[in-house]
């Protein structure tokens, strides 16, 4: 759910950029290039629409690599820490 609305905002922000900002941002000004005429006035959009989910995309997977190595890290410590307070509780038996 999380990775959803990462997505979303960087879509739609990357797609508002690159519709405000009059510099061309790769990959969405390839499709000028390559298509040339066939995109005709449509191609600022075009363009845009590409950037935001080529960026959206790229975003998320980084978010959600981040979030899952932070989710074993933090599985790891606490097993970690679980196992050494159990340790440290138990009694040990004195030999005389």
């Amino acid at each position: 759910m999380r990775g959803g609305a990462v997505f979303l905002a960087f879509f739609l922000l990357f797609t508002l950029a690159s519709l405000a900002v009059p510099v061309p941002l790769f990959p969405g000004n390839m499709i000028q290039t390559v298509f040339g005429s066939l995109v005709g006035s449509n191609a600022p959009f075009i363009s845009a629409i590409i950037n935001g989910i080529t960026y959206g995309v790229f975003v998320w997977l980084v978010f959600v690599l981040a979030t899952r190595k932070l989710d074993e890290s933090t599985v790891s410590n606490y097993r970690g820490k679980k196992s050494s307070n159990q340790r440290g509780n138990k009694k040990r038996a004195v030999k005389h």
